[in-house]
């Protein structure tokens, strides 16, 4: 398994997340993506679907994230979180704060 989360702006506004989203790999994708929520076009919506491991650190980004948008921007919605992220969320109140679902759910 590899320890990096590659992102791929697919269209404005939307994003896509491949890899492991861990302890390992956060640091280097939160450089990575400083800019990716601001400018002119950021990004609102978040596909998980390509991500196969995460951890706690994984979601303390997505909070990170959600806390760094402009009160301007439209909300950031998070689809197809694996299920141990919805785990994560659930146990840390976290669902309704990150406008987040998991895979199979309405989104």
């Amino acid at each position: 398994m590899t320890d990096i989360c590659t992102v791929e702006v697919y269209e404005p506004g939307r994003a896509k997340f491949t890899g492991a989203l861990t302890f390992k790999s956060t640091p280097g994708l939160y450089r990575e993506t400083e800019n990716l929520f601001h400018g002119n076009a950021p990004v609102s919506s978040i596909d998980l679907s390509g991500v196969s491991s995460v951890d706690s650190a994984g979601l303390a980004l997505l909070l990170e994230w959600k806390a760094t948008q402009r009160p301007t921007t439209r909300s950031l919605r998070i689809i197809n979180a694996p299920s141990a992220l919805m785990s994560l969320a659930l146990l840390s109140d976290a669902v309704e704060l990150l406008n987040i679902s998991g895979r199979n759910q309405e989104s």
